[in-house]
């Protein structure tokens, strides 16, 4: 009797080591397998199904609520040359991923005409990551000699920063500030962008100067010459409107004095031979001329009314004293 109790302790513990060592064995094969996957476009995925491969019956694969891979029915909805299902390990293979491959994929399986546990992988499909455009912007401080750097760091997609300054790194946004001074010498800045997939970096180099000038105010010898150009342009231009309104008084000078010529009374009367005057070769005469001639010559004998009188009333001399 105590024979068979014996027996009974040993098959009891022989069973709960077994079971025990199957759970374990199913614990570290759910462990090594990824249920998050991180992609970049272009690149090819097996989705593995994280369940022993004995005795299945059925494998069905999801993206979301649609089927694209059944053992059964050799199914595949999104693209047969970019979609294949290995029928003995049960994974799923995506090829020349893109963005709209990310989401969650379901492992549905019957293991000897029993349903077993759902399996989901979370794909995530990144674009990649383009080298990113470092700018630095330096301002210089006069009361302490130190220097102000401001960096920015832009790439396209969600992406995060790295910042490395003097072989130190940390983590960062797309812009920083550091100070730095003249006795740094060359100070190297290097802004790393990466995902969980791939990485870019560019850098820059600044020195910190004492000079405190504005660099946006021209150089002392560049605004001399500006000057002097802006001098010599602006005299060339008052001679040259000098000139042409000089030149436009003058013409408008001689313009009057023509036009006052030519209302005179000698341009008005038009000249014309004496109507008294028959020789043929004979020039025109002038306004006084014409005048002249219009005028009755003078009768031979006295003109005036005392000389007419005289003339016309004496009386013979009488002989009488």
């Amino acid at each position: 009797m105590v024979g068979g109790r014996l027996c009974c302790l040993c098959c009891f513990f022989t069973y709960s080591a077994v079971l025990l060592l199957g759970v374990c064995l199913h614990d570290v094969e759910a462990s090594n397998c990824p249920r998050i996957i991180h992609k970049q476009v272009g690149d090819t995925v097996e989705l593995p199904s994280c369940l022993p491969t004995e005795g299945v019956t059925s494998v069905v694969w999801k993206f979301g609520d649609k089927t694209v891979a059944d053992m059964e029915q050799s199914l595949n909805t999104q693209s047969t040359d970019r979609i294949y299902l290995n029928n003995t390990t049960c994974s799923l293979t995506v090829r020349r991923l893109i963005a709209q491959d990310s989401g969650n994929y379901s492992f549905l399986s019957e293991a000897k005409d029993v349903q077993r546990d759902t399996v989901i992988i979370t794909l995530h499909v990144h674009e990649p990551i383009t080298t990113p455009v470092l700018t630095a912007n330096t301002t210089s401080h006069a009361f302490n000699g130190s220097c102000t750097v401001f960096l920015w760091c832009t790439s396209d997609g969600q992406v995060n920063y790295n910042w490395t300054v003097k072989d130190r790194t940390h983590r960062g946004s797309s812009t920083q500030h550091y100070t730095i001074r003249p006795q740094d010498g060359e100070t190297t800045f290097t802004c790393t962008v990466w995902n969980v997939v791939s990485e870019q970096s560019a850098s820059t180099t600044v020195t910190c100067s004492n000079d405190t000038s504005d660099p946006t105010k021209p150089e002392p010898e560049n605004f001399v010459l500006f000057l002097s150009v802006a001098a010599g342009a602006g005299l060339t231009i008052i001679i040259v409107v000098t000139i042409i309104i000089w030149v436009c008084l003058h013409t408008q000078r001689q313009s009057e004095g023509s036009d006052a010529n030519d209302l005179t009374v000698y341009a008005d009367i038009s000249d014309y031979a004496s109507e008294d005057r028959t020789s043929a070769n004979m020039k025109p005469c002038s306004v006084y001329e014409t005048i002249d001639n219009r005028v009755n010559a003078a009768t031979s004998g006295p003109q005036t009314v005392y000389d007419k009188i005289q003339f016309n009333h004496m009386r013979n001399a009488s002989g009488s004293p």
